[in-house]
């Protein structure tokens, strides 16, 4: 069986801040995890371990072979994990299930060409981009589980991938994130409030309209694009910025 699991972000104490989670969250995803897989599971993480060596290690010892997909967290070397007991370090991950491509990564890859993109970072089940299909994981909507991806959870996922439809809210905590509480404010407003949110949102809208007309359309299926892309979603460029970078690439 294959499971996913994101952020874990073991020894962090400003996570419990952050995202209210427990005193004992460490402990809850240890018991969780050695309780349900076993050594002959896969485990994806997505990113954001832990800032400790210590506990990097600690969860490579855990039951199962494990997968990183690089967070923004996680700037040690490839052989650094290795040597803790992960099978693969890479940036983002594709994997054919019964015909359903997933595309696995840290944060959003926006503008990926894969059937669903599952991705962690956010902490919250906010979705800005309505055209592609996106499954954002929080653990603290998953009772700190590693999530499996059977037979039940692919063929939930399906409907929405015949529709091109962006699941909501609640369908996203129904698809397999054992639905702990309801979405909060944060899950609709991405964690910063609805003003940062809708402004990032708009960023992103441009994003395509830029893209999508000549000269720039060819540009849009460069990945590293995106990259840069995503800082202008952000707010850490403005347009003019993006657009030179956009040059760039078509040079």
């Amino acid at each position: 069986m294959i499971y996913v699991i994101p952020d874990t972000h073991l020894g962090h104490e400003n996570i419990k801040k952050y995202c209210n989670r427990p005193d004992n969250f460490e402990q809850l995803i240890e018991t969780n995890w050695n309780s349900t897989i076993t050594a002959k599971d896969t485990v994806i993480h997505l990113g954001d371990i832990s800032f400790n060596e210590n506990w990097i290690e600690r969860l490579g010892s855990w039951s199962g072979r494990k997968i990183l997909v690089r967070g923004n967290h996680d700037k040690k070397p490839q052989d650094f994990y290795l040597n803790c007991g992960f099978t693969a370090v890479v940036e983002e991950l594709v994997i054919d299930f019964d015909n359903v491509i997933i595309l696995f990564s840290h944060r959003p890859r926006f503008g990926h060409g894969y059937d669903i993109n599952f991705h962690g970072h956010q902490h919250n089940l906010a979705v800005y981009d309505s055209k592609r299909l996106y499954l954002p994981l929080s653990l603290e909507h998953m009772g700190y589980k590693p999530l499996a991806l059977d037979e039940n959870f692919i063929g939930g996922l399906k409907k929405f991938i015949i529709q091109n439809k962006q699941p909501t809210l609640n369908e996203i905590m129904n698809l397999g994130q054992n639905a702990i509480g309801k979405p909060a404010a944060k899950d609709f407003y991405d964690g910063f409030g609805k003003e940062i949110f809708n402004q990032s949102k708009a960023r992103l809208e441009d994003c395509y309209k830029i893209l999508e007309n000549t000269p720039y359309n060819s540009a849009q299926f460069k990945f590293r694009l995106w990259r840069n892309a995503i800082r202008y979603i952000e707010g850490k460029i403005n347009r003019q910025e993006f657009l030179n970078i956009i040059k760039k690439f078509l040079q």
